[in-house]
């Protein structure tokens, strides 16, 4: 074994600390991407939950829970428009509303 402190942390060898965090990040980011077939997925997943619960429970609880998850929506899509309103805002919103769907 070596007495040098800096033994084995050269960039590349797996032991660099800095390297380690940016590829934890990396696959973090990567496991968390949703896309829009993702988003697709869990609105209609939603819409299903309402029905299931406006047939099983009371109408007025399946519009409840549609009107959350539209509030949600229009939340998020008014904290996206603070900078000007594009689709591209429309896109992040439903996307954050909605791309749970992923891990369904």
């Amino acid at each position: 074994m070596s007495h040098d402190p800096n033994f084995g942390t050269g960039p590349g060898d797996g032991h660099d600390p800095h390297a380690r965090a940016a590829a934890d990040e990396a696959a973090e980011r990567e496991a968390l991407r949703a896309d829009l077939p993702d988003a697709h997925f869990g609105l209609a997943a939603a819409i299903i939950l309402s029905a299931l619960v406006g047939a099983f429970v009371a109408p007025l609880y399946g519009l409840l829970v549609a009107g959350a998850f539209a509030a949600i929506f229009l939340v998020v899509l008014g904290v996206q428009c603070l900078a000007g309103f594009t689709w591209e805002s429309v896109r992040r919103a439903y996307l954050v509303t909605f791309a749970w769907g992923r891990w369904l």
